[in-house]
């Protein structure tokens, strides 16, 4: 990675997106968005590019419209803590596309994370209104079958957004660094990572 002075807006703009999640869910889903550091977490490569060999890269690129690379793999272990409601997770994110300031507008990221237990009414209405306090998006989506959140926000002039949807203690999300990508490639993104 470069040294470019940006690229501490790219960590800024990922830590947030993991806030995002951690505000909604009770716990940092999203840190797939990013290597920016999440309190306590573990991370783990190995098993984590064997789960992503399971979405190739042509099918991220046949929802996109954009020829994309093997994907970069890798596991977070969250433990529980009151910060995050209590709630463990095991978050496993894919990365299409070169981490780079550069590349950024062209990366797409799907993840898959499971639970210790399954988000409630309670966890969701607090989370919408810590998102309305710092300025995230978060709405919800319908058309997944499943509950499902979209979520946008821009920092340092990165615009990040995406979509999760969740069954029982199973999340599936799909994310970009894109104002472009439309809210059905996104949902198309949370379908290819059900397969994870």
């Amino acid at each position: 990675m470069t040294t470019n002075p940006r690229l501490g807006a790219h960590a800024r703009a990922a830590y947030r997106c993991a806030r995002a999640s951690a505000i909604l869910l009770g716990f940092a889903t999203a840190a797939s968005l990013a290597s920016a550091p999440v309190a306590g977490a573990s991370a783990v490569a190995g098993s984590a590019a064997a789960i992503c060999a399971k979405v190739s890269a042509v099918s991220v690129s046949a929802v996109v419209g954009y020829k994309l690379p093997a994907p970069s793999a890798n596991t977070l272990t969250l433990p529980a803590t009151k910060k995050n409601d209590e709630i463990s997770s095991v978050v496993t994110s894919c990365t299409y596309g070169a981490q780079t300031l550069a590349a950024l507008p062209k990366d797409v990221i799907i993840d898959y994370a499971v639970t210790s237990r399954a988000l409630t009414a309670a966890d969701v209405k607090k989370g919408l209104a810590q998102a309305n306090q710092i300025k995230i998006t978060i709405v919800p989506y319908h058309g997944l079958g499943v509950t499902a959140y979209y979520y946008s926000f821009s920092e340092s002039g990165i615009a990040i957004q995406g979509l999760t949807g969740f069954e029982g203690t199973k999340e599936y999300g799909g994310s970009t660094y894109s104002k472009t990508t439309s809210k059905s490639q996104l949902a198309a993104l949370v379908r290819l990572a059900e397969k994870l």
